[in-house]
């Protein structure tokens, strides 16, 4: 075998292993085969999520991960039928999948942080053609929960239209596979009934206090003896956005609100298993 055969083998095998990775996800979040209650049971839920997977990482393009699934799987489907099959998934089979990738794995502290996607992606071009200075501000929030010492994401929570974040830190809570024994967070999380609720579920929370502060038992508790130690590791919830957002971009292509979710589902879920294409090295 020649040297350019070696080199396909060595990519069809990379690309089979986002197959494999699809099919012991699926497994691992115990979901069933086929997700169609009427019509026949052609394409198991795994496949599509693997066409899935594939759009995501290697080819954001719906026509590109198509021809992906029918050169390497012989699926041959229209682009449409992947899109559409992903777009009737209900939010049980994304979380499933979301705290299957998450892993039971202890943890010990939990940092959490929100971010904005832009909407669209529009060319400095376009801008200067409708007399904008700035950015087309058109937002989706996502509030995230990831793992310190592990550097994965533990839960998050996508809002098509943005809202205060610190209302979304109970519904991270009960939805991480693992609760961790503490969480840092930024100044915005400074509320007492917020910390109050973090110990009453067992937990250690470190937030820094606004000026002034002067009420709350555990705000007060902060003010005067804070770990500044422990607050610093909080910048890597950051640093994981920042890499979700130079690996997949900084904008999602979706227009409707529930394929919007799949696609930031589907971002942070390829993060976690490693998902990560040769493109990008």
């Amino acid at each position: 075998m020649g040297r350019a055969g070696r080199r396909c083998g060595s990519a069809m095998k990379k690309r089979e292993t986002l197959k494999d990775k699809a099919f012991r996800l699926w497994k691992k979040a115990k979901l069933p085969e086929f997700l169609n209650k009427f019509g026949p049971k052609e394409t198991p839920g795994w496949l599509t999520y693997a066409a899935y997977l594939e759009y995501t990482t290697h080819a954001p393009a719906w026509r590109r991960a198509s021809n992906f699934m029918s050169d390497y799987y012989s699926d041959d489907r229209h682009w449409t039928t992947w899109q559409k099959a992903i777009a009737k998934w209900p939010a049980w089979v994304w979380d499933a999948l979301a705290k299957a990738s998450a892993g039971a794995e202890p943890c010990e502290w939990a940092a959490i942080d929100g971010t904005t996607l832009s909407r669209t992606n529009a060319s400095q071009h376009y801008l200067k053609r409708i007399d904008r200075e700035g950015q087309v501000k058109r937002p989706v929030q996502e509030v995230l929960m990831v793992d310190v010492a592990h550097r994965k994401f533990l839960a998050w929570r996508f809002r098509a239209k943005p809202r205060g974040e610190k209302c979304d830190v109970p519904y991270l809570v009960q939805h991480s596979p693992v609760l961790p024994e503490g969480v840092l967070m930024d100044k915005g999380f400074d509320s007492n009934p917020l910390h109050a609720f973090l110990r009453k579920e067992g937990m250690w929370s470190i937030a820094p206090v606004r000026k002034g502060c002067r009420r709350g038992n555990f705000r007060k508790q902060l003010r005067d003896c804070f770990d500044w130690v422990l607050y610093w590791q909080r910048n890597i919830v950051e640093s994981l956005i920042s890499a979700v957002k130079r690996l997949f971009g900084s904008h999602i292509r979706a227009r409707t609100a529930r394929m919007q979710r799949a696609e930031v589902f589907c971002r942070l879920i390829a993060y976690n298993i490693g998902a990560l294409i040769t493109t990008f090295y």
